[in-house]
Parts: C-alpha cells; sequence; structure tokens
C-alpha cells in the first residue's frame, strides 16, 4: 500500500496518472477531472515539498488540489520509496506541450502567462493552429498582485467557458490564482500550474535535451539558463526536501507498527 508523503502541514499521495492519462481525463472529462464543475492540478517538484514544510497557505492549496501529479525527479524517487510505483512524472511543461500539439476540436483554453506579449501570442498561435479556441492574458510582473485584476481575471475565464486553463505565472503565484478561479463563480476549467511552459510552446526557452530529462538532471539545465535564480532556490530546498524523506519514511514506519 502506498503511504503519504509527509510534509510538515500537508499529507499526500501522488497520483500514477500518466501524462497521456491525464490528457485523455481532461478530453472525456472523466474522473478525477469530471465536467460541470472546476478542478485544480498541482504539480509538486522539490520546491513545492520544500515550501509545504513552512507554509500554511501553500498546504491549503494542496488539500483544495483534484489531482497531484510528480514533476520533479526527486518527488518520483521520494513517492516510489513510500510504495507509490509510479513509472514516470507527468510534468506541466510534458502536458503543456501535449496539448498545444494535440487537436482541441474545438475545445477552449486559456492562456495565462508567457514572458513577453510575442510570447504567449507565438504559443496562443501555436494551439490556435491545432483547433483551440484561445483566450489569454499575458500578466506582466506585478498585474495579479492587484485583486482587482485577479478578479478580472477570473471573470474573463468563466465568460469565455474556458475547458483548461494554464497558468505560467510562476509558483507559488500561479497556484494562488488557481486557487481564486477555483472559488469563482461559473469557471469549469480544468486549473494548472505550468512555469515556463507558454514560453516553451512559443520558442522563446528550450526545455532541457530528452536524455537529460531521462537522467533525471533537468534541473541542471534549469541552474545553466538562469543561475541568478534557480541556484540558490535549488539549494536551498535540499535541507527541508531531505527533512520530508525522513519525515515520510517515519510515518510509515509508525503506520506498519499499528497494523
Amino acid at each position: 500500500m502506498s503511504r503519504p508523503i509527509v510534509t510538515r502541514y500537508a499529507r499526500f499521495n501522488i497520483s500514477s496518472l500518466s501524462e497521456r492519462e491525464v490528457i485523455e481525463a481532461i478530453f472525456a472529462r472523466s474522473a478525477p477531472l469530471t465536467s460541470g464543475t472546476p478542478h485544480l492540478v498541482v504539480t509538486p517538484n522539490m520546491n513545492h515539498v520544500a515550501r509545504l514544510q513552512s507554509s500554511t497557505e501553500f498546504a491549503s492549496i494542496y488539500e483544495r488540489a483534484a489531482l497531484i501529479l510528480a514533476d520533479g525527479w526527486p518527488v518520483v524517487r521520494l513517492a516510489n520509496s513510500l510504495g507509490a510505483g509510479i513509472s514516470g512524472r507527468a510534468t506541466g511543461s510534458g502536458i503543456t506541450h501535449t496539448l498545444a500539439h494535440t487537436c482541441g476540436e474545438g475545445r477552449r483554453v486559456f492562456l495565462v502567462g508567457g514572458s513577453t506579449p510575442s510570447s504567449l501570442e507565438a504559443a496562443s498561435a501555436v494551439f490556435r493552429g491545432n483547433g483551440w479556441l484561445v483566450a489569454s492574458e499575458q500578466a506582466p510582473v506585478g498585474w495579479l498582485d492587484s485583486v482587482d485584476n485577479v478578479r478580472e481575471l477570473a471573470h474573463r475565464v468563466a465568460e469565455f467557458k474556458a475547458d483548461i486553463v494554464l497558468l505560467g505565472v510562476g509558483s507559488p503565484l500561479q497556484e494562488r490564482v488557481g486557487m481564486c478561479l477555483l472559488n469563482t463563480q461559473g469557471v469549469t476549467a480544468v486549473l494548472f500550474g505550468v512555469g515556463a511552459s507558454i514560453d516553451f510552446v512559443a520558442g522563446e526557452a528550450a526545455r532541457a535535451p530528452m536524455w537529460m530529462q531521462r537522467l533525471g538532471i533537468e534541473w541542471f539545465h534549469r541552474i545553466l539558463t538562469d543561475p541568478g535564480r534557480l541556484l540558490k532556490r535549488y539549494v536551498g530546498d535540499v535541507v527541508p526536501f531531505l527533512q520530508v524523506v525522513r519525515q515520510s519514511h517515519a510515518r510509515s514506519e509508525e503506520w506498519r507498527e499499528e497494523e
């Protein structure tokens, strides 16, 4: 039996759904992403897990998530060490790329983010070229700090009747905005936090080569592309992540003894 990952403020299990199975659930709006109601999908990496050691707000977001997918290899390995049996990652970047290059058949996607207006428009063009109806908001730095702007965005998503909302504004902001959309009347979309994925689709930024992804060192590629921002973050995540590994296994042993 799979045991949960145990952080200070949240306990959760990782879904074993593959990226393809997640996309099939989105298209069919089958469990756990059923139609008629909004669903928040979170994709924990080492940074998410570390943040759950210190943030009750972030833990409350995880409590509302309909689906929790492993974005980082350290999370996959931790979950599997607890009995999850996950074959691989289901990443925001991978899901966004596949959606963008799959026939949308008139489905509605709302893109939020992109490092520049031209990047957002280029990504929107890829989706439109594959049969999606697209609405978008670039949300430059600071724009989502305004409660009024977030409220306006939520109303636009509801009026557009979006099937999917891809929030590419970085964590934890994208998860906070996802919570606001989740609580907005009229929103029935599947809500994803997808980081830099809009820029990837646009061709404005490159994902790590496939060989690095397969070896689980995509993080190294990210550090090389943005060392000033990411090196400090990755280093700072190591200690709290290792604490979660210890907590999770300790709690797992306690449960076994109780059984």
